[in-house]
């Protein structure tokens, strides 16, 4: 993902006009199960679900082709150990228009969080050092 837009205020509505379609059923979403919800993480088009103490849990939606408007939704569980990060993710929507996360959204969020909820940190890799 980018680290921000530096586009015109009409271009940030183009690109963010589709997750706007979706912040009514994340919020419900999100309130329902107790789980923290952000958006535009870093200046970039996105909606991220968090939860997680000793491993953070998180399922995220954002813009991956600011031409094409297509949007990944994208899981990760990590954890910090000392200055190391360690993580297990994966793409399940990758390049799709936001029709297609948009039509299945609660399934594919039931799914999602039931995925990196069984993540144990025995399964984490190593992705480096942990960045400030």
């Amino acid at each position: 993902m980018p680290n921000g837009f530096h586009g015109t205020a009409e271009e940030w509505e183009r690109i963010e006009a589709p997750l706007k379609r979706l912040d009514d059923t994340l919020a419900d979403y999100a309130k329902r199960h107790g789980l923290a919800l952000s958006r535009n993480y870093h200046n970039w088009p996105e909606r991220s679900l968090r939860w997680g103490a000793a491993i953070e849990r998180f399922v995220q939606i954002y813009l991956a082709n600011e031409k094409q408007l297509t949007f990944n939704l994208w899981l990760c569980a990590f954890e910090d150990r000392g200055s190391k990060r360690y993580w297990k993710q994966r793409v399940v929507k990758e390049c799709v228009p936001i029709d297609e996360i948009e039509k299945n959204l609660e399934p594919l969020l039931d799914a999602a969080r039931t995925e990196v909820d069984a993540s144990s940190s025995d399964e984490l890799e190593s992705v480096g050092p942990v960045i400030q």
